[in-house]
């Protein structure tokens, strides 16, 4: 793939690339190659470093910047819509962080039977 440099991310550009969107952090262009050091903007792995050869990578695109400008235009969000986001963050943080709580069968779906027949078992197995 052979970008001009009209084509290249510039510092403070959001690209998609990987399955993921990152932060352009720094470009660095050379004779023949150009690298891009990243940064994750994804929830999942929020600030998580790469640098890449931006002639070499596959289809990275850089994201609409009237998408970002967007950002943040609309209404507040109503209060019930707020705590059940709230909710949801702080359920999401709390079966991250403690190893006595059990979510599983309520989020994947499993049928709920006897305690003493499926989730004592499970408990066990996790200690």
């Amino acid at each position: 793939m052979a970008d001009g440099i009209e084509n290249l991310p510039a510092e403070g550009d959001f690209v998609a690339l990987r399955g993921r969107q990152w932060l352009i952090e720094e470009v660095r262009v050379g004779e023949a190659l150009t690298s891009v050091r990243l940064s994750c903007t994804d929830d999942d792995a929020q600030g998580e470093p790469l640098e890449v050869i931006w002639n070499a990578e596959i289809s990275p695109a850089r994201l609409d910047e009237d998408d970002w400008a967007r950002v943040g235009r609309g209404a507040p969000d109503d209060p019930q819509v707020l705590a059940a986001h709230l909710r949801t963050v702080r359920w999401r943080s709390a079966s991250a962080a403690d190893r006595e709580l059990l979510q599983a069968p309520f989020r994947a779906g499993i049928r709920l039977r006897d305690s003493a027949y499926q989730l004592l078992p499970l408990r066990k197995a996790l200690k």
